[in-house]
């Protein structure tokens, strides 16, 4: 089953930098403008069998926008902020300094003293979830129209991060978050995807323009082993025409970067082509596979059944192939590189393009994932975005596997 969350345009309120949870505000007029551009790339998207809006009046007015027929359910508003509720942000950081550190901590407290506290609000969200879930029959495809709190803790949920706050950035107006459930897994397969408005989110916009670097992380286009399903790794390649395609449109799409950086191998390479000149980085190489490269699924399973349970059954992190490379080392050795470049390039949009395993790698230690809660996060698709933050306190998730649809 798919859901996608669809946070509600901008409104007067996120306009005038309150606070705003069960407040009722109206969309602004680029929030109305927002609105419009999600709902035609919506109707042009593949069909929902249900599509549900919170009862809010910012998500109804984007609801609208879609021009299809929906429900409402109050279960998807946005987190009650008791005493904050209306207050300018600098105001609640002023006059409620405690609460605010409590609640980065992770504490259990009641927002605004007297609204939700963060585990309570999850368990709503999760309930909501195991909701149409069970409405739907675990199969399907479901539009909900709610907000950013919302969006944020239905993430936490299906990466099995419960209890943290704040670990990815700000859910953009009007972003498509796509998450996967079957049974009791979750997993986040596309986030903070706001590609109608331009080819980054708003808060990563926001942070470039502040001076801090933003990686742009693109994994290659597709190649001949990618469609029969091969295992690549370190083996070379490159493209087929599809992939070609995908990289010409990514450039047509996108535009360039202020610098751009690739894997030695050729299926980066070529895909890094059309953006411009790219210095090669050898550490942006895909995941080793060892005497498993060049194998499919099947073999390597019929082939390696021990080894095959110990990694995946059993999710201890040994090198792949018997002879290739741990999970972790690939974090290790492309995170170097990558926080490398942001520290040589501040305040620039770097373009990084590497691998699917790279990139997912790179993303889930970013957000808190280890080995075992890898799978949290789906693979990113081939000519896919994924961009990465270098704040004051390092590297923060801004969106992940995003692109035209």
């Amino acid at each position: 089953m798919e859901i996608v969350f669809l946070r509600h345009g901008e409104s007067t309120g996120n306009a005038s930098g309150l606070a705003q949870g069960k407040g009722s505000t109206p969309l602004s007029g680029r929030g109305r403008a927002q609105a419009g551009a999600v709902g035609r790339r919506l109707r042009e998207a593949k069909p929902f069998d249900l599509f549900v809006s919170s009862d809010m009046e910012r998500a109804l007015e984007t609801a609208r926008a879609v021009e299809v027929p929906f429900e409402t359910d109050s279960v998807w508003r946005e987190m009650d902020l008791g005493e904050w509720e209306g207050l300018p942000f600098v105001e609640v950081a002023q006059r409620f300094p405690d609460d605010l550190a409590a609640l980065q901590r992770g504490d259990p407290v009641r927002i605004g003293r007297t609204g939700e506290s963060i585990p309570d609000f999850t368990a709503r969200v999760a309930e909501a979830i195991d909701g149409l879930m069970e409405r739907m029959d675990g199969s399907g495809r479901v539009l909900v129209s709610a907000h950013g709190g919302v969006i944020e803790r239905a993430v936490a949920i299906a990466l099995g991060i419960r209890g943290s706050v704040a670990f990815a950035g700000r859910v953009t107006n009007t972003s498509l978050t796509t998450i996967s459930a079957r049974g009791d897994a979750r997993r986040v397969s596309r986030y903070n995807d706001a590609t109608h408005l331009g080819p980054m989110s708003g808060w990563a916009t926001e942070r470039l323009a502040e001076g801090r670097a933003v990686v742009a992380l693109i994994r290659h286009g597709r190649t001949e082993a990618n469609d029969a399903g091969v295992w690549q790794g370190h083996s070379d390649g490159g493209l087929d025409e599809e992939g070609r395609r995908q990289a010409e449109n990514l450039a047509r799409w996108y535009g360039g970067f202020d610098v751009l950086y690739a894997s030695p191998l050729g299926r980066a390479i070529q895909t890094a082509e059309p953006l411009g000149a790219a210095s090669i980085v050898h550490d942006l190489k895909e995941l080793g596979m060892g005497e498993w490269e060049g194998r499919t699924r099947a073999e390597i399973m019929a082939g390696w059944p021990e080894l095959w349970e110990t990694i995946y059954e059993r999710d201890e992190d040994v090198p792949r192939g018997g002879n290739g490379e741990t999970w972790s080392g690939m974090v290790a050795r492309v995170a170097r590189a990558v926080e490398g470049m942001a520290e040589e390039h501040p305040g620039q949009l770097i373009g990084v393009v590497s691998h699917g395993a790279a990139i997912r790698g790179l993303c889930s230690s970013v957000v808190g994932l280890d080995h075992g809660a890898r799978r949290g996060l789906a693979p990113p698709d081939n000519a896919s975005v994924s961009h990465i933050v270098f704040d004051e306190h390092g590297p923060v998730l801004a969106d992940y596997n995003i692109g035209p649809l």
